[in-house]
């Protein structure tokens, strides 16, 4: 073997290590997108390679989506702000701000994706999923959280309340700070909601708003 077929075969070794290395990718981009792997927050472009532990941001008038080797797509909306806290057979994302969007390939048995905020977590296998904060009642209290499926199935836990529910494709829950998960309901907001994410497939900006929510609410009863 000579040595420029050796050189070759070294140089596809290390860009298959560096590729399995990674954990995901930064995609697509619209706005200001920074991300902090651990030295400070520095601009980000699409394409950008994403790891374990790195924080991702999105500023106003913003949006980002993110592949993960682990076979899932997340969609951050304006203002939101993520922690690909562990990725791979158990794929956990922490959510510290905002809205994110999460589409879940079908995955192996031992294989599982966790999105957590607060003491909420939300647990899946196959699924799209919508998650955000709400209103918070006061300064540096808990915030309302919204959840709704498209797809599939989620099951949601409280450490806080000990309540736990599952909700179904075409279900919303909206957990009011402090007290237990509701039983899921048929949200009319939801349809809203701009699921695409794959901007070759048309727009992936979602344009509903939290205000829009809420008076969704007072105007219909659910109850």
């Amino acid at each position: 073997m000579n040595r420029k077929l050796l050189l070759s075969i070294a140089a596809a070794l290390v860009a298959i290590s560096a590729l399995s290395a990674e954990g995901g990718k930064l995609t697509f981009v619209i706005g200001r997108v920074d991300i902090d792997k651990g030295s400070g927050w520095k601009k980000a472009a699409a394409k950008t390679a994403l790891d374990e532990a790195d924080k991702i941001r999105t500023g106003a008038n913003s949006t980002a989506i993110i592949h993960l080797k682990s076979g899932a797509t997340l969609k951050l909306k304006a203002h939101s702000q993520v922690t690909l806290q562990s990725i791979g057979n158990a794929t956990v994302v922490d959510v510290s701000e905002g809205a994110v969007f999460s589409k879940i390939n079908r995955r192996e048995a031992n294989q599982t994706f966790q999105i957590r905020a607060q003491t909420i977590v939300a647990a899946v296998r196959g699924t799209q999923f919508y998650f955000t904060y709400g209103k918070r009642e006061r300064d540096n209290a808990k915030a309302d959280l919204w959840l709704c499926v498209n797809e599939g199935k989620v099951n949601v836990t409280d450490s806080a309340t000990a309540s736990n529910v599952n909700v179904n494709a075409g279900e919303g829950i909206i957990i009011p700070t402090d007290k237990k998960i509701p039983k899921p309901k048929p949200f009319e907001w939801t349809k809203k909601l701009n699921w695409n994410m794959d901007a070759a497939q048309g727009d992936v900006v979602d344009k509903t708003t939290l205000k829009g929510a809420y008076r969704n609410l007072e105007r219909n009863n659910y109850d």
